[in-house]
């Protein structure tokens, strides 16, 4: 075991003399139940593909068994390597880890609650093969709620307003990445951040897909709630594009044309008489509260942007190692059967 005091190294995976062909790297935070059939499916999958491979997997600070459970994966495997964080940071953090610490030629992103199947990683893996830097997993016949649904096909939508790249299931949590394209990404060391939206921007046209099952989850529930959904698109929209901040603008240009017009009607109001006066002063009220209310969003909108800013600034890590779980001679990777 290594403890990682300083938490957000500039250790990187990289390449190496002893380097598997495959690092599946994959993000837990609560997963206790999902583990072990997660594991038994995935490792039968990488033996019949007959490649050397690592598995590294992240506890984001899981309050539950599962750092428990990983460890005892890993006294029995050699080829599974486990980072556990002081604290829950996010499942983009946990990703952004362990591409620090994966050592593959080709890297494999998989959720641990099993919604997509390990069985299929050899079709990610072939569409790779022909040239691509990232292959995305494809969910048919998603299974989930209306408004997860609705909110994943808007990222993808809002994706492609900003980035100009079609890509059906941009967030899917099973994509395959070239070795090299992995190192640039770890080049990037924003604290808020959406990789989705990053992978997008670094591959353009070369990019591919595959259809994959998608199915309900093993056990347990969604870890995003709406809030975190919610922070994730602003990640996304503030990390991508100044849009927002021109919309401000281009408001406060028609806000104003519309506040001159407003005061030639008061005025013809007003000298319409008592009745039209009133009349005047309610609408004066009603367009205070409404202007007032711009306002607040404007100064929300530059906050939001503002507070990346001290962010990024702060000598403050993007995400701290409590305990790293390895072997010191080599990287575990062993070769399927």
């Amino acid at each position: 075991m290594v403890n990682d005091a300083a938490g957000a190294s500039e250790r990187g995976g990289g390449p190496r003399p002893d380097a598997p062909a495959l690092s599946i790297v994959i993000p837990v935070y609560n997963e206790e139940d999902n583990i072990g059939p997660l594991y038994q499916r995935l490792t039968q999958t990488l033996h019949d593909l007959g490649k050397t491979y690592e598995i590294v997997f992240v506890d984001d600070g899981s309050t539950d068994q599962s750092y428990e459970r990983l460890r005892a994966i890993y006294d029995e495997d050699a080829c599974v390597r486990v980072i556990r964080f002081v604290r829950n940071f996010g499942q983009q953090m946990a990703i952004s880890a362990a591409f620090k610490y994966a050592y593959g030629k080709v890297i494999v992103l998989l959720d641990a609650d099993l919604q997509v199947l390990p069985e299929e990683i050899p079709r990610l893996l072939d569409k790779l093969a022909e040239g691509h830097d990232i292959v995305y997993g494809v969910r048919t016949q998603r299974v989930g709620s209306l408004l997860r649904r609705f909110g994943s096909w808007g990222m993808s939508h809002l994706l492609y307003r900003v980035t100009g790249i079609d890509i059906p299931d941009s967030a899917s949590g099973f994509i395959a990445l070239d070795r090299r394209f992995v190192d640039t990404i770890n080049l990037f060391n924003e604290k808020s951040r959406y990789l989705s939206g990053l992978f997008a921007w670094l591959s353009y046209g070369r990019w591919g897909a595959v259809p994959v099952s998608h199915a309900a989850r093993h056990t347990g529930d969604s870890k995003y709630s709406v809030p975190q959904l919610v922070a994730l698109t602003l990640n996304f929209v503030c990390n991508f594009t100044m849009l927002p901040l021109r919309l401000i603008f281009h408001a406060g240009l028609i806000l104003m044309g519309l506040s001159g017009c407003a005061l030639l009607i008061f005025a013809c109001l007003d000298l319409l008489g008592p009745d039209g006066g009133r009349l005047a002063a309610w609408i004066i009220v009603a367009a205070v509260g409404f202007f007032s209310g711009v306002q607040l969003v404007a100064i929300g909108i530059l906050g939001e942007y503002l507070g990346r800013v001290y962010r990024e600034v702060r000598e403050q890590p993007a995400f701290v190692v409590k305990d790293v779980l390895e072997r010191a001679t080599s990287s575990g990777a062993k070769e399927g059967a």
